[in-house]
Formats: structure tokens, C-alpha cells, sequence
């Protein structure tokens, strides 16, 4: 009897430390904006929208616990101590961020750098309908409300996961946001006006862009199980189709009708069609 609670014991145990290990898994990421080096140290001036996107991802992936991501202000100070990696940084954002291109040597070199395998890239600018030029968003709040342009711009946001150890990409999500009024309008004449904007941008980077962006990526490295059946079938498609078989009616038909019909032999029967019989 103690045998057999010992052999339990140990299968439980087995079972508890296999489980352990399975939610053990931990993947590092870093998370890469396109204006990582812009920072914003005074009242007028705004954080980049990719920078607040990042933020809002990288919050995200803590909360999920088994996602390791480094903050953007650590991310910045490794890379501004390091020239060599500030170099192929500053070629990767830039590439990036002007032509969507991804430049998986250098980029292979940074994920090397900070012990990862994959690289999450985020990318913001705006256009409108008169250009596709892409501007930074404050740059042109400020061409807006100094020449009064109406016309509506465009948030663009752009985000792209990558596997740096097979140089492929493994998600990629694009997001578009009008941030003019019902009218048109999209300026800022003064800060009070220009901070209404800001909170607009991030209320939508924290319900929408940084959310969709999350569980994305998340769903990359941890996939929903799939489960399949395969549907019984019926008693009926077991068992053997019946043949083909010719003249199988022809039993049912009277023999002496047939007879006759083959005979003629009796004139009632010539003014008849055979399929007005009816067998």
C-alpha cells in the first residue's frame, strides 16, 4: 500500500514540475521606436508619438509576465553608450521609418547587443491628401497653425515584429487615425489647444494602437491552441451503396403486357405510347 502511495507522490510531482516549466517560458523582446532618441525635457515640448505607443506596448508586455522587455529610457542610455551600436541604430530607424525597410544585418547586430531574438519595430508619422510626404506629427501641428491648413492628416502607425535569428518578419500591423475635427481642422494656436491634441493621441495609443499591438505580438510566441475533431460519420455512409443495375424495373412490369407490346399482336395497344405506362 505505502508502494503505491509513493509511485503517486512522484507521478504528482512529475506532473507539477512539467507544469511549472511549461508556463516558465519567457521570451525577450526589444522594443524599438523610430524616435527612441527623441526626448522631451521641458512643458513645450511633446513626447513622439511612436516613443508613447512604445511606452504603452511595453507596459502591456509586463503586465503579461512572460514577455521580458527593457524600458525605452535603458534601451536609449545602452545605445548612446555605444557608438558603434548607435550607428547601426540610427541606419535602422531610419530606413525604416522613411521606406518601411527593414535592414536585418544591423539590425541582427542590435538584437546580439541586448541578448534578444526578436525586435519590435514601431513607426508614427502624418500625411494628408495632398502629399504622402511623411511628417512628424508635431512638426506639422505646427505648419498647420501657422498657415491655417485645413485639410484633414493622417496618423500613421506602423509595427513590425521580426525574428532577427531567421531575418524574417513575423507580424506586421499598420493603423490609421484622422486627428482633424468633423470640419477639418488640425491646429493648435496655443499650448492649452496643442495639449487637447496630445491627450486625444494618447487616449488612442492606450485603447487602441498599443492593445492591438500587444496582443499581436503575444499571440506570435504564445498561440492559441487549435483544436480539431473530426465529425462522425453517419450510420448510413457505411454501408454499401447499391449497384447499378440494368432493366431493374423490369420486373415490375406485367409480363403479358410486355408481350404484347412486343407482339403487337393487339391493335388496342398501337395507339399508346410505352411511357404511358406506368410500371
Amino acid at each position: 500500500m505505502s508502494n503505491k502511495i509513493l509511485k503517486l507522490i512522484i507521478i504528482f510531482l512529475l506532473l507539477t514540475i512539467t507544469s511549472v516549466k511549461a508556463h516558465a517560458v519567457q521570451f525577450d523582446l526589444l522594443v524599438l521606436p523610430t524616435d527612441i532618441f527623441s526626448v522631451c525635457d521641458n512643458y513645450f515640448c511633446f513626447p513622439e508619438v511612436s516613443n508613447i505607443v512604445a511606452e504603452d506596448v511595453i507596459t502591456n508586455f509586463k503586465n503579461y509576465k512572460n514577455i521580458n522587455v527593457n524600458s525605452l529610457a535603458s534601451v536609449r542610455q545602452k545605445i548612446n553608450s555605444d557608438p558603434k551600436l548607435k550607428q547601426k541604430t540610427v541606419k535602422v530607424i531610419e530606413s525604416f521609418g522613411k521606406s518601411d525597410k527593414i535592414d536585418f544585418p544591423d539590425l541582427k547586430y542590435i538584437a546580439d547587443t541586448f541578448g534578444v531574438k526578436s525586435v519590435l519595430l514601431i513607426d508614427t508619422y502624418a500625411i494628408n491628401d495632398k502629399t504622402q510626404l511623411r511628417r512628424n506629427l508635431w512638426d506639422t501641428l505646427e505648419i498647420s497653425s501657422a498657415f491655417k491648413i485645413t485639410y484633414p492628416f493622417e496618423l500613421k502607425t506602423n509595427a513590425v515584429l521580426t525574428d532577427c535569428v531567421n531575418s524574417i518578419v513575423m507580424w506586421s500591423g499598420k493603423y490609421t487615425k484622422k486627428v482633424s475635427d468633423t470640419f477639418g481642422y488640425y491646429n493648435a494656436s496655443n499650448q492649452t489647444q496643442a495639449l487637447s491634441q496630445l491627450e486625444k493621441i494618447k487616449l488612442y495609443s492606450y485603447d487602441v494602437t498599443s492593445k492591438n499591438i500587444s496582443q499581436n505580438v503575444y499571440m506570435r510566441f504564445f498561440p492559441k491552441d487549435v483544436r480539431t475533431f473530426v465529425p462522425k460519420q453517419k450510420q448510413t455512409e457505411n454501408k454499401e451503396q447499391p449497384k447499378f443495375m440494368p432493366n431493374a424495373l423490369e420486373h415490375l412490369s406485367d409480363p403479358h403486357i410486355r408481350k404484347e407490346l412486343d407482339s403487337d399482336s393487339d391493335k388496342k395497344f398501337r395507339d399508346f405510347d410505352l411511357d404511358d405506362f406506368v410500371f
